[in-house]
Parts: structure tokens; C-alpha cells; sequence
């Protein structure tokens, strides 16, 4: 199990808090990732803020409105202060979800306006950007630099537009079937991200032409497969370096880099500093 939890205050017994001194606070934000794992989460009284989940990728049941979903990778879902949560992987496949806690005398007039108020599921997709910005949100409740409220509040406003929009751009066009195909895909790029993976191959996974499948995979993730899979290992090699004391080229070799100076060219391209500079943050 691959885990993270920042918390801008402590949540000892996982109750929450409740805040109205802002109009948006972030109390906690983080990511849990398992392999072959069963994990349910319920809290039958809730908590006292609001709770945010996003399916980045493998199966995931969640109870809402009284019914149960099994939700495909690119769903989300939001809990309100004391409504029941049960949410979570019963599957002996890979999954990777984020969350983030939530509160503020605001909270609820923003979901409204993000028209996520709803007590169902919604599909934005699978996106590096969505991920992205819930690494951020991470990173600020991480160093705790000055500000960092109000930027983790700004992010998380942020990324509940940016959900919005992925939502109402859901009327793709794709037929459900393929679209499961292009999930499997991805699954088997999270899979073997250290291995040589080639688009054609994917492809063939996914039963279509290669340009079909690179237009489908591109609707879906708003990147092409290669870029995809240059953005996750690197994510793979963040993690990495937060979470080991390996230097750089067993890092780039361990995410299925082959050429170190390639690794070195990408990873600066996509975080704007080299990997030793990055590593020096957490020194």
C-alpha cells in the first residue's frame, strides 16, 4: 500500500472539523493507492466537513441517495458534514483514489455553483491535470509555507471548477464499451510503466487502429498515450524521491527510463527543475 495524508490541522479521530472563520478551508487532502487490496471505508455518522473522492484509476464502490455505485476511473463523489460515508476498493485489481477534506462558511455555495450538490457520482474523466492540482493542494499542506491557506483554498476552488467543466464536457461521444477499453489500457500502463510499452500495443489491448485509439485515449485524458505515459512514470519517480534515499539514475530505471539524460530532460520539461534540484526539497 502507497499512501499519503497532509493535514492543515490535527484529525486525530478522523471526525473532521468545522470551520466558518473563511469561506473555504482545506483541512486535509491526500491519496491512497493499493494492490489487490479489499478497503471499505464507513463512517455510519460521518464527519463534521465536507469530503471530496476522485477514482484516478481501478474499480471503486461508493453508497449515495441510498443506492450503492461501482464507479469507473475518472468518477468523483462529495459527502456533506454528518452524512453517512461508505466508500471505497472490494477488487483484486490495482486502484488509486484522491480526497480531500473540506469546510468553511462557503463549502456548500461552491459546490452549488460547481454544480456538484447533487447526491450522486459524476464522471469528469481521467486527467494528469486533475491529479496535478490535488498534488498541489498536498504540497501546500505539506511545507506549510506562508499563505498557505489561502493557497490551498484557492486550489481547491480551482479544482472544483476545472471538475465542472470536465463534467458538463462528458458528452464526448464515445461509446461506453470503448471507453472501458481505453480504461483497461490505462490500467495496463499503471501496470508495467517499467516496462517498454509501444501505442501499437496498446492499441491492439483496446482492439482499435492505432489512430483511433490515440484520438480516443486523447478525448479521454486530454494527452496522447506517449505523454501519458512519460507524465506517470515521472509521477512514479516523484514519489520515489519523496518516499527513498535511491539516487537519480536508479530512480529513472526504476520508472522504465532507459536513457538517464532523457529522464533528466523530460522531468525538468514537466516540474521546471532538474531531479537533484527537486530532490533537495527533501533533504
Amino acid at each position: 500500500m502507497i499512501y499519503s495524508s497532509l493535514y492543515r490541522v490535527p484529525d486525530e479521530d478522523d471526525q473532521g472539523i468545522l470551520d466558518q472563520s473563511a469561506y473555504l478551508l482545506v483541512n486535509s487532502a491526500g491519496y491512497y493507492e493499493y494492490e489487490s487490496y479489499f478497503k471499505m471505508s464507513h463512517r455510519k455518522a460521518g464527519r463534521k466537513d465536507f469530503y471530496l473522492g476522485y477514482n484516478y484509476y481501478g474499480p471503486m464502490t461508493v453508497r449515495m441517495g441510498g443506492r450503492e455505485h461501482m464507479l469507473q476511473p475518472g468518477s468523483l463523489f462529495v459527502y456533506r458534514p454528518q452524512e453517512e460515508q461508505y466508500y471505497g476498493h472490494a477488487s483484486e485489481r490495482k486502484f488509486l483514489s484522491y480526497w480531500v477534506h473540506f469546510t468553511g462558511y462557503g463549502a456548500e455555495e461552491i459546490l452549488r455553483n460547481a454544480k456538484l450538490s447533487g447526491e450522486v457520482p459524476y464522471f469528469a474523466g481521467v486527467h494528469n491535470e486533475i491529479a496535478t492540482v490535488f498534488e498541489n493542494i498536498m504540497n501546500e499542506l505539506r511545507d506549510k509555507k506562508a499563505g498557505f491557506e489561502l493557497a490551498s483554498a484557492s486550489l481547491l476552488a480551482y479544482l472544483l471548477a476545472l471538475l465542472s467543466r470536465r463534467i458538463e464536457r462528458g458528452s464526448s461521444g464515445i461509446k461506453v464499451d470503448k471507453r472501458g477499453e481505453i480504461y483497461e489500457s490505462i490500467k495496463y500502463i499503471h501496470d508495467h510503466y517499467t516496462k517498454d510499452l509501444y501505442v501499437a500495443d496498446l492499441a491492439e489491448l483496446a482492439h482499435l487502429s492505432p489512430d483511433r485509439y490515440t484520438t480516443l485515449f486523447k478525448s479521454i485524458t486530454d494527452t496522447t498515450p506517449l505523454q501519458y505515459i512519460i507524465k506517470f512514470r515521472l509521477q512514479k519517480a516523484c514519489d520515489l524521491m519523496k518516499n527513498t534515499h535511491l539516487n537519480i539514475q536508479q530512480i529513472s530505471s526504476l520508472v522504465g527510463f532507459d536513457d538517464q539524460l532523457y529522464f533528466s530532460r523530460m522531468f525538468k520539461k514537466v516540474y521546471g527543475a532538474t531531479p537533484s534540484e527537486y530532490m533537495t526539497r527533501f533533504d
